[in-house]
């Protein structure tokens, strides 16, 4: 299990990585890259809680807020909005897709993913 956790973090890191060297250059690649670090962030925790992690988004999210709190909800429902505004044009919900935006939100996510490791340590 130890080694799923890790490497769940290890992708999100790389994923965190692709979305600040994309940010400029492709809005919509990294808000793509961006819902899936903090997701593989999320599911880091989860491997180390010893949990099973959910296939579906919803289920995911909702787990998320029993185990960390409403904050990492929010914020899935939020990244996963912009993430459907880049990949299939869809109405935005929550945040209007822009470069503000994602920057705002990659701040966020990779905050509550310092938070995750942080959280790993300090209960291992």
């Amino acid at each position: 299990m130890e080694k799923n956790y890790l490497n769940e973090m290890k992708i999100a890191e790389e994923f965190f990585d692709a979305v600040r060297k994309n940010i400029n250059s492709s809005g919509r690649t990294s808000t793509n890259r961006l819902y899936f670090a903090f997701e593989k962030a999320v599911i880091s925790y989860i491997y180390f809680k010893k949990r099973d992690v959910p296939k579906n988004h919803q289920k995911l999210w909702e787990l998320s807020s029993e185990l960390l709190g409403k904050e990492y909800y929010s914020l899935f429902r939020v990244l996963y909005d912009l993430r459907m505004q880049a990949d299939y044009g869809n109405i935005s919900i929550f945040a209007d897709l822009n470069i503000k935006n994602i920057q705002e939100n990659l701040n966020k996510a990779e905050s509550l993913a310092k938070e995750l490791k942080l959280r790993m340590k300090d209960e291992k």
